[in-house]
């Protein structure tokens, strides 16, 4: 788990100053059909394989109605793809507003961070302060970066910078590829939230990104923050 939350992470700093790499389309995806993962148990995990069940998984993710959940500070709300099979979850050694497992397999992971910043109104300031906060955790990875052009939303009257990238990882000998969404928000009075999701390809990238522009161009704006204040408490 740690790993898809530091790969988020490490590519979401990375990647505002990586070039795009071009490769060839991709070849037609199998047809598969979606299928939500077996119950979750809330147990610790590290994880899990690709294959039929993932695939069928992603899929899921891609066609599901998106329903609200909250964080149990009652700070914000984000629609997720099949939401009763997301778990709640905790990052180690990083505090999280909210996480979210989809599986005990981690076929998705959602998070929601906050930095902090001296005019969260200035134009740029939430995501540099990200990409300043990230900063130690790139450190321990090698990543490689593809991303789509940057995209800029309307977010209640305030404009909301939403980036949508692929983080190929390589640590210790293991190899990992994520395609990976993440906004910021100008939530709070000297706060930005960020929120993000890391999908783990395990072969199938395109099923991946497809969940991942799913949450880039449905999801991620629509995002509401509920309080006036930033909570004090964090998962």
């Amino acid at each position: 788990m740690r790993l898809a939350v530091l790969s988020l992470l490490a590519s979401a700093c990375l990647g505002c100053s990586a070039a795009a790499t071009p490769h060839p389309p991709p070849p037609p995806m199998a047809p598969v059909a979606p299928a939500p993962p077996p119950k979750d148990d809330g147990a610790a995990s590290q994880g899990g394989e690709g294959g039929q069940a993932h695939a069928a998984a992603l899929e899921q993710l891609r066609v599901a109605r998106a329903t609200w959940r909250a964080d149990r500070q009652g700070s914000l709300r984000i629609e997720l793809p099949d939401a009763a099979h997301w778990t709640r979850v905790k990052f180690w050694g990083v505090k999280s507003l909210v996480g979210y497992r989809y599986g005990k397999d981690h076929h998705a992971i959602v998070a929601a961070f906050v930095v902090h910043v001296d005019d969260e109104t200035a134009a740029g300031a939430c995501s540099a302060a990200f990409e300043q906060w990230a900063q130690p955790y790139v450190d321990s990875f090698e990543v490689a970066i593809e991303h789509d052009p940057p995209r800029a939303v309307t977010w209640n009257g305030k404009i909301v910078d939403i980036d949508a990238l692929v983080a190929r990882t390589a640590t210790l000998g293991v190899h990992d590829e994520y395609a990976v969404a993440y906004a910021t928000y100008p939530a709070w009075k000297k706060a930005c939230i960020v929120m993000g999701v890391a999908i783990p390809a395990r072969d199938e990238l395109e099923r991946a990104k497809a969940v991942r522009d799913r949450f880039a161009t449905e999801l991620l704006p629509r995002v509401r923050v509920l309080s006036a204040e930033e909570p004090k408490e964090r998962d």
